[in-house]
């Protein structure tokens, strides 16, 4: 088995961030929106459909799981190959033509100089790049992308497609209006491109075509297109006539946007950018959405799906899930010309089985569940038989899964005998169908001559007579593969689940860790697997699209200039300073920097019922052991209250009762006097249900901090110093201490006492989460020059799944509030670090949340601090939901994992020259692939209105730097974080809101889905007890 890397045995390490989508320190973090299409927001911890990128634990797996190539998979999972770094026979080096670019841009627009006009426009739009990184050792990686090489006169243009039915009365003399959309509006792409006048074309299927030149047709120009099903010459009977309009065109130089990426001059503009890249991306990802041997979820997404196929990698997850390894391709402007980024990706799609079979996987039992898995999946039809063209093709029969047989299908349409459902998801036995003369598509002379005709029989009757070959078990729910108003029913017995069919729910922890094995792979399998097998599946090599459109990619991956920032030393109470290595740091023998007395506290334990997971007589000794951690560290902790420890138990069949009964046994703790500041409590096992209920009882009702410990870690004689360790710093963090700080001269601005350090986030509602649930956003801030206290707030937003913070104003307000009331002034400066902004909303954040930022302090500041320009405000975007990987060139500049090192800094080769950003690695990753942060600049008031300061060369320099060692200030580990620690707190406190929230954003499958989120969504709030605290960690 493949080595998970460790860490020291000595002292205690921290903790690793939490449930902070999975892992922060590689691609291995929680899974996202289904089979990798959407936003990955309101996730927080466990996969919920979708594609991962990057790597888990790689490698080939025997063992036995039948037919799946000697193992659970395909090519994947856990491997006991020695370490490696990537290697290319084809690799080139840096290009020095790009850094001369480079260098010569920054040059233009970069002198050195403050800037003290506050008033200018300049400073309210996204600042240009104030010069490279100097800092830090130098050396070369890889990046996943390739180049792309254009000719020198390539114009691409763009029309827009639209498509309506055309004007016709169907069977109940209405008119269609239904505008076709998903796989139906592919195929009329297809019908569409496969016409004389339109070879050559390209089109990402939804809502344009792209052609190397102008088509001689004219503005609006109109086709018809009778619909014709996959696999038909002819359209079938009935078949729906479609009108397409191409309107709009566009075109679009690739040569002059190329010119544009490599000229110098501070004039150079080009206004079409992003159309440019939107086109050449609808090039890139014409052919493999149209092969057939691959399934794409969305434009970018790309799987193969044939198990003799190049790049076919499968992992068998358990309960009808399977993963697939697939490849995410998107164009990239950057210096000098674009680039192709290639990622390797995991996402999970429903097992290909019978359904009868799937069902058994799934879980039949809860049938509203069932339905909502299966609902528009497509499905083969098995009882029929084989189909060919005049080419000798195979015609599908392919079915959509509207959802099973539910009573009074067909009574809302001008069926005379609509069919007789006796139950929800009924069985073959329980429906009854009117059979005339041409049931089954036959006439009566051509069916058995047993059958009835124009009567009622069931289903299972029906097939029994008709396909006595097929075997039904009356139990399986029927599947309606039509609609309610003009039900269509086939068996289970009858119906292939069709490969690549993407998953859009949370996966259990099994298959979580199962996903895990297969996804968590090395940079050198990552990058092989780009280089080898994403050229095949993405078609990169032999592409007749690209051949068309002059366009090719590089062989080999890029190499990009990259930095090694030094760490900062880290300070604990007294003179205790410690260097970390590798990231991480052993507390051994120091206290916290400001250690806390707690005041009273007192334990819970909560058992399960009817299981002897907790020894209550032998718990008392372990706490005292705690007790003795937490005094070594510098916490002060009385005896516990008495009588203590209490307990609670738990009922895992009973969710309402045991959330009835936490609530109760708070309310009676917080009238205990003294009441406690803190208790202690010790779970039987992991159950996020519990977890929730005292999360809510305590925060909002109680006022009450809790720290939450699982029995069988607590109580592991094992390590059980480092896990005390671990437990002592939410206890000093939670009580208002500061476990440890940094040497001020490594803050930088922050070091003088007059920034405040902001970090704002936004949760949104999952795949699973109940209709109309609430999106979340937090707010964290400093207090002090230390940055070791982030009290914080949130909101809950006015609109469901909106980015932008719609109550940002208030927030805002009440961090200065509490600044001022911890250093009687307000601060000169305000650093955000915004999370989960994506790229295409960065000007939403200026337009949005600017305003109100600027309104808050408008409101809070005198009116001469206003008139000087106060406070300066600057907001840097960091994302982490890029495909944006870097890759060692060698062992002896990689990790022990095989990765780049902790500090690794890239703002070279893969950026563009006039914007302000840059990729850090500040952790260093224990398994799978590294996966940078991403730090991008949209407004800057504070670094270019101050002189650069030595070391510094430059404020990129200054802004790495802090930025690099901020992520060493995580107070719940010790060890460099992978995403700066405001935006990680935010992002906690976001995932603590949904614990308050959890009946609408995580509803257990026993639960009935309503729509709309609970009255209490309006009224939730922290107790005033907890509020200026880091209850939330």
């Amino acid at each position: 088995m493949s080595s998970r890397g460790g860490g020291g045995t000595g002292g205690y390490r921290g903790d690793r961030g939490g449930g902070f989508r999975g892992d922060r320190g590689g691609d291995r973090g929680g899974y996202r929106g289904g089979g990798g299409g959407g936003g990955f927001r309101g996730d927080r911890g466990g996969y919920r459909g979708g594609d991962r990128g990057g790597g888990y634990r790689g490698g080939d797996r025997g063992g036995g799981r039948g037919d799946r190539g000697g193992g659970r998979g395909r090519g994947g999972g856990p491997s006991s190959e020695p370490p490696s770094a990537f290697q290319d026979t084809n690799a080139e080096p840096i290009d020095t033509n790009v850094t001369a670019i480079e260098d010569k841009i920054v040059a233009n627009f970069s002198s050195g100089q403050p800037i003290t006009n506050l008033s200018s426009s300049a400073l309210s739009t996204m600042p240009v790049r104030p010069g490279y990184g100097t800092m830090g050792k130098k050396l070369e990686v890889f990046a996943n992308y390739f180049k792309i090489l254009t000719p020198n006169d390539l114009t691409l243009t763009r029309y827009n497609v639209e498509v309506v039915p055309k004007p016709d009365q169907n069977a109940e003399g209405k008119f269609d209006t239904k505008v076709p959309t998903g796989k139906k509006l592919k195929r009329i792409f297809q019908l569409l491109l496969a016409l004389p006048e339109f070879s050559g074309a390209a089109s990402e299927w939804k809502s344009m075509i792209v052609t190397k030149k102008p088509l001689n047709i004219r503005e609006g120009h109109q086709v018809e297109i009778k619909y014709v099903e996959d696999g038909h010459e002819e359209p079938l009977e009935r078949a729906k006539t479609y009108l397409v309009r191409l309107v709009a065109p566009l075109s679009f130089s690739v040569s002059d946007f190329v010119n544009y990426l490599s000229a110098t001059s501070e004039n150079a503009q080009f206004p079409h950018g992003l159309e440019t890249i939107q086109v050449l991306n609808a090039v890139f990802g014409h052919h493999p959405q149209s092969h057939d041997g691959n399934v794409s979820v969305g434009q970018n997404r790309h799987f193969a799906i044939k198990p003799n196929s190049t790049g076919f990698h499968s992992w068998d997850l358990d309960g009808g899930l399977v993963s697939l390894r697939g490849y995410f391709q998107s164009v990239r402007p950057a210096t000098g010309g674009v680039l192709l980024n290639v990622n390797a990706i995991h996402g999970v799609f429903y097992e290909s089985l019978r359904l009868d079979y799937l069902y058994a996987k799934l879980g039949a039992a809860n049938k509203k569940n069932l339905a909502d898995k299966l609902k528009g999946n497509r499905i083969g039809q098995l009882h029929l038989p084989t189909r060919k063209n005049k080419q000798g093709i195979e015609i599908p029969n392919v079915k959509s899964i509207w959802g099973l047989a539910t009573p009074g299908d067909g009574k809302g349409g001008k069926d005379e005998h609509p069919p007789q459902v006796r139950a929800y998801g009924a069985g073959p036995k329980d429906i009854r169908f009117w059979l005339n003369d041409r049931a089954g598509g036959e006439s009566a002379d051509k069916s058995p001559k047993t059958l009835p005709v124009n009567t009622y029989i069931t289903i299972y009757d029906y097939f029994k007579t008709k396909y006595p070959q097929v075997n039904l078990n009356p139990a399986n729910p029927v599947v309606n593969v039509g609609s309610s108003l003009r039900p269509n029913y086939l068996p289970a017995e009858v119906c292939l689940m069709l490969p690549g069919q993407p998953v859009k729910r949370k996966l259990n922890s099994q298959q979580t860790q199962e996903m895990i094995k297969f996804a968590c792979r090395t940079p050198s399998q990552n990058a092989t697997s780009v280089v080898q097998d994403g050229k095949q599946v993405l078609s990169l090599n032999q592409n007749p699209t690209l051949a068309n459109f002059d366009l090719s990619v590089g062989k080999s991956l890029i190499s990009v200039a990259a930095r090694v920032l030094m760490p900062p030393a880290v300070r604990y109470g007294g003179t205790g300073s410690l260097v970390p290595r590798n990231g991480s740091w052993n507390m051994i023998n120091v206290k916290f920097h400001t250690g806390v007395k707690l005041g009273p506290w007192t334990c819970v334990m909560f058992p399960t019922q009817g299981r002897s997971e907790i020894d209550v007589a032998n718990m008392r000794s372990h706490v005292t052991a705690l007790q003795t951690q937490l005094a070594a560290a510098g916490v002060s902790a009385p005896e516990l209250l008495a009588p203590s420890p209490a307990t609670c138990e738990i009922n895992p069949m009973d969710r309402d009762g045991n959330d009835r009964r936490i609530r109760a046994l708070f309310e009676q703790i917080r009238t205990r006097q003294p009441q406690p500041k803190l208790v202690l409590c010790i779970l039987g096992r992991n159950d996020p249900g519990v977890y929730n209920s005292i999360k809510t009882a305590a925060d909002t009702s109680a006022g009450i901090h809790t720290v939450c410990v699982v029995n069988s870690k607590f109580t592991k004689q094992q390590r059980q110093e480092q896990y005390f360790g671990n437990v002592a710093l939410k206890f000093n963090l939670k009580a208002g201490g500061v476990n440890h700080i940094l040497d001020p001269a490594k803050l930088g601005i922050v070091s003088e006492g007059k920034t405040m350090v902001v970090g704002i986030d936004v949760t949104h509602p999952s795949p699973g989460s109940r209709e109309g649930a609430p999106s979340v956003a937090g707010i964290v801030a400093s207090v002090d020059k230390f940055l070791g206290q982030w009290p914080s707030a949130f909101s809950i937003q006015a609109k469901s799944k909106t980015e932008m913070v719609s109550d940002l104003e208030s927030l805002l307000i009440s961090r200065l509030e509490l600044w001022q009331k911890k250093n009687r002034t307000l601060p000169e400066n305000i650093l955000i670090y915004r999370d989960g902004v994506s790229e295409g909303q960065y000007k939403l954040v200026l337009n949005d949340e600017l305003p109100q930022i600027r309104n808050a302090c408008r409101l809070q500041y005198p009116a001469n601090d206003t008139k000087r320009g106060l406070p300066k405000i600057s907001i840097v975007v960091c994302g982490k939901r890029h495909h944006t990987r870097f890759y060692p060139k060698s062992l002896a500049e990689a990790d022990r994992s095989t990765n780049c090192v902790a500090g690794t800094v890239v703002d070279r080769g893969v950026t563009e020259a006039r914007n302000w950003d840059f990729y850090l690695q500040a952790h260093a990753c224990l398994q799978g692939t590294a996966r940078s942060c991403h730090y991008y600049v949209i407004l800057d008031e504070i670094f270019r209105s101050a002189k650069v300061k030595s070391p510094h060369r430059n404020h990129a320099d200054s802004l790495e730097e802090l930025t690099n060692n901020m992520s060493y200030l995580f107070g719940r580990a010790t060890k460099a974080v992978s995403l700066c620690p405001p935006a990680y707190y935010a992002d906690l406190l976001c995932t603590r809101v949904r614990c308050y929230l959890s009946e609408v954003f995580d509803p257990s499958e026993a639960q009935s889905v309503v729509s709309g989120a609970p009255s209490m969504v309006d009224t939730i709030n922290v107790h005033p007890n907890l509020k200026d605290t880091m209850y939330y960690v």
